[in-house]
């Protein structure tokens, strides 16, 4: 397991600055956000930017694709957002990225019966892994929902009806905290081996707002008023022995760099001093 922070906390920085000031606060990988992957769709040169990382050892092995309209693949019609996703899968390849996070719908479907669109994103979910075939990148579903991912059984059968070496699990500890206040160590052992990605943040528990609004704070773990069961994700990703990135993910704000620079590097003490194993 390795210490990250999702590159979003750095969005002022452009990607080759963002992979410096990373580095400057002693971190060697990152999940990259959108902020960072697509100037490659248009400006930047993905090769050049692989050879620039690749010679200072620094590595993005989780990203985190395109989400909302632009990738929801929960729709009638979902070409739009599979065409999307593959596009942005073609820029993580050649980036080096491992673990994929999907949101697999828009936030604010709870009220939705899941089975109702479980063929729809199994299709959708099918295209996508097949397009990765012969790669070692694995899309990882990251749980949503406030009333089906308070643990990771909706996400586990999504997973099985996939059924390829491609599709894994993301938890946000953030969302399970909202989802009913679902168990972090239950989830971690409960996904397995399906478990390939993690988004680390804190929150109050308001599980009656919905996921990506009010109540989904993003904040620092342990940060005051904060009930996100950390001793629980700390026994879970050691007993079972999690090999993924330990990535937190953070709102982004309006601090100057040079904060933000004190803010990532106590972070990464918190990793090193509680949850490095």
């Amino acid at each position: 397991m390795k210490p990250s922070i999702s590159s979003a906390f750095f969005e002022s920085l452009n990607p080759y600055e963002m992979v410096e000031v990373m580095q400057e606060c002693g971190y060697n990988q990152t999940e990259i956000n959108e902020e960072h992957f697509k100037p490659f769709y248009r400006d930047l040169d993905v090769n050049e930017y692989r050879r620039f990382i690749d010679d200072r050892g620094f590595s993005i092995p989780q990203g985190h694709l395109v989400f909302m309209n632009e990738g929801n693949i929960t729709s009638i019609d979902n070409t739009y957002a599979i065409d999307n996703l593959k596009r942005n899968l073609e820029v993580f390849e050649k980036l080096g990225v491992k673990a994929a996070v999907l949101h697999y719908s828009n936030f604010g479907t709870d009220w939705v019966p899941w089975e109702e669109w479980f063929d729809v994103r199994i299709d959708a979910l099918r295209q996508l892994t097949d397009f990765i075939k012969g790669t070692d990148m694995v899309i990882c579903l990251e749980n949503l929902s406030r009333l089906y991912d308070f643990d990771a059984g909706h996400l586990l059968r999504l997973c099985k009806a996939v059924n390829n070496e491609h599709i894994g699990i993301c938890l946000d500890t953030g969302h399970l905290n909202i989802s009913k206040r679902g168990n972090q160590y239950d989830f971690i052992m409960q996904a397995g081996k399906y478990l390939k990605a993690m988004h680390v943040h804190e929150n109050y528990g308001e599980h009656d707002g919905l996921i990506g609004v009010q109540c989904d704070l993003h904040l620092p773990p342990f940060s005051s008023g904060g009930n996100v069961n950390f001793e629980d994700v700390r026994r879970g990703v050691n007993d079972l022995n999690y090999q993924g990135l330990f990535s937190y993910e953070l709102t982004g704000t309006a601090a100057p760099i040079e904060v933000k620079k004190i803010q990532a590097k106590a972070l990464l003490e918190i990793y090193n001093a509680y949850f490095a194993f």
